[in-house]
């Protein structure tokens, strides 16, 4: 089976950002897409990840990526609001009950794990805030938003996860265990 793993945002527009520690979501987010890529193998040598980036917008970002061909979209975001809101949530489209699921595996074990406030799974229509790519796209899609990047905390917790390997073996195993609930449906 094939992952495409989206590095939300782009260069050209970073999406949030940590000012204290001067990081934006676009730029986290690209290392852990290609720590995840180049880790993944070692948990599911069968399975494939490909790295997904906006290079043309918005726009043409869910054909650009159903043209890969995938069994599973994983983006990668954050999460920003007043420097203090915290926790870790996972937006599925309303109409996609494989989505649902994959958004109910994910959010439990990164909730579990970054141990984060639970903000739940939320379901969006095309018209809500990551609507479109979850709608346009063929195969289940889920958009991570794991913490907040604008909360020094959550960051920080995020980011030391990070770099012990830690955050990206919990994206592995999530993967692998979404990917394990579709070959049996």
């Amino acid at each position: 089976m094939r992952v495409v793993v989206v590095i939300g945002h782009s260069q050209e527009s970073q999406g949030a950002a940590n000012s204290s520690y001067d990081v934006s979501e676009f730029v986290f987010n690209q290392k852990l897409a290609h720590d995840i890529e180049h880790n993944f193998w070692k948990l599911n040598p069968e399975d494939e990840i490909v790295v997904a980036y906006r290079e043309n917008g918005y726009s043409k970002l869910p054909g650009e990526i159903n043209e890969l061909n995938p069994d599973l979209i994983v983006s990668l975001h954050c999460n920003a609001f007043d420097t203090r809101a915290s926790g870790c949530e996972m937006l599925y489209y309303h109409k996609s009950e494989d989505g649902k699921e994959i958004a109910r595996i994910f959010q439990n074990h990164l909730v579990q794990k970054l141990d984060n406030k639970d903000r739940g799974i939320k379901p969006r229509g095309t018209e809500d805030r990551g609507g479109y790519l979850l709608r346009y796209t063929k195969a289940p899609c889920i958009i991570c938003e794991p913490f907040f990047i604008d909360n020094d905390d959550d960051f920080l917790r995020a980011d030391e996860c990070f770099v012990d390997g830690d955050l990206t073996q919990w994206y592995c195993e999530a993967i692998n265990k979404s990917l394990e609930y579709l070959k049996n449906q």
